[in-house]
């Protein structure tokens, strides 16, 4: 009887640690850039979470060519737990369809978890429909003689139709972002951009992305940096 019942607790524990395992999910694993200019670094946040039993560990995330993996915050979660990482991705002087399927590795098994980002690179981003921006690029820039800590934008409505607008990727954490709510058709909407007090001092790239509401579900990314110009970074 002893042994029957030392056999039955073996069976169970064998059993539950079987079941115990991490798992990754990323969600919203797919992410379109829209329309963007060229020359520029995109920025997107994945957020990952533990949806398995025990502790998930990344062991690598491989990128490709052109992109890169924003320091992570660390490389485990417990069960249950979430984490947002960022991927910033150089797009240089590409033009047209662009994509590129990070995958990230786990201690889940040997299948990576597999991501996707795409976008449309433009020559001229005043083309961009239904709704092009200016300026195309949100610079702060610091010189000697002047600091551009905050600029306004205008988002042109080319269709015929009113256009919701809201913001389709992560807000950047250097600024503080205020986006127009719609833009009437064929009409103009002003937002602006603002550099948070603490980033000041310092040089960053970022991007935002709009999603337009239009049948198309229209993107379009915006880069935002902060660059010194004969003066150094403190």
């Amino acid at each position: 009887m002893k042994k029957l019942l030392i056999a039955v607790i073996l069976v169970l524990t064998t059993g539950t640690l079987s079941h115990s395992q991490p798992r990754l999910e990323a969600t919203a694993p797919e992410f379109d850039f829209g329309y963007t200019p060229q020359n520029v670094k995109l920025v997107h946040h994945f957020w990952f979470k533990s949806v398995g039993t025990d502790t998930l560990l990344i062991n690598e995330i491989k990128t490709g060519c052109a992109c890169a993996v924003m320091p992570l915050e660390r490389d485990w979660l417990a069960p249950g737990d979430s984490m947002k990482v960022g991927i910033y991705w150089n797009v240089k002087r590409s033009l047209g369809k662009i994509e590129r399927n990070p995958r990230v590795f786990t201690n889940a098994g040997p299948d990576p978890v597999r991501l996707h980002l795409k976008g449309t690179v433009i020559h001229y981003p005043d083309s961009a429909r239904p709704v092009s921006p200016k300026p195309f690029k949100f610079l702060l820039a610091r010189s000697p003689r002047k600091d551009i800590d905050s600029l306004s934008f205008t988002l042109t409505n080319h269709s015929s139709q009113n256009l919701a607008v809201s913001l389709a990727s992560v807000p950047p954490e250097e600024v503080e972002l205020i986006l127009p709510d719609s833009v009437r058709a064929l009409a103009s909407s002003t937002g602006y951009v603002k550099l948070r007090p603490e980033f000041a001092d310092s040089e960053f790239q970022t991007s935002i992305t709009l999603l337009m509401s239009d049948q198309d579900h229209t993107h379009i990314t915006i880069p935002i940096g902060r660059k010194f110009y004969g003066v150094e970074e403190k």
